[in-house]
């Protein structure tokens, strides 16, 4: 991928896996208890494989829907992360596969790399990195953005673009979703 926070996101849901699963954006909601921890929410849009049928596709279903989505392993793999994860669900909006987790944090470092120094919560992207949204201010250097809450804010939320594809590229996986099971 093009960049280290995509890869991070990525690995948050995709860790360890031979297929590649996409997604079309992420966003994320960030509760600040304390001034490093908290409780937060992610939600992943248009979940999809990019391999069109055979094995790597049966490899990216497994993977997605009987490990990330149901497997005590991938909540201890979490739980190492620093991500307490309290909730997972996968559904299916129209014809998307949306992906929301629940976690809890006893440090926002383990957030995807947010810091926080000197009164100011801060997520460094490269400048490749696409924010859709946030309700931080965007600073951006000659090397990278930053987004930037001050110490006041309660609440940190920012949405980026995952893959940018096309409605029919790649392989939609909402078909393949059986909740009964």
């Amino acid at each position: 991928m093009k960049n280290i926070l995509l890869l991070s996101i990525i690995l948050f849901f995709i860790t360890e896996f031979y297929g590649c699963l996409i997604f079309h954006t992420m966003s994320y909601t960030i509760n600040i208890t304390k001034d490093t921890t908290g409780t937060g929410t992610v939600v992943v849009t248009d979940i999809r494989s990019d391999a069109a049928k055979g094995p790597d596709l049966e490899t990216d279903k497994k993977n997605l829907f009987e490990y990330i989505y149901k497997s005590p392993d991938f909540i201890n793999q979490m739980e190492d992360e620093g991500k307490n994860l309290t909730y997972r669900n996968l559904y299916v909006h129209g014809d998307t596969l949306i992906g929301k987790a629940e976690f809890s944090f006893n440090s926002i470092f383990n957030i995807e790399k947010i810091k926080y120094e000197d009164g100011f919560y801060f997520l460094t992207l490269t400048l490749d990195d696409s924010v859709l949204t946030t309700n931080g201010q965007i600073i951006y250097s000659k090397d990278h953005k930053r987004i930037l809450w001050d110490k006041s804010f309660k609440v940190l939320t920012f949405e980026m673009l995952g893959f940018p594809f096309k409605k029919d590229e790649y392989t939609g996986l909402s078909p393949f979703l059986n909740p009964k099971k």
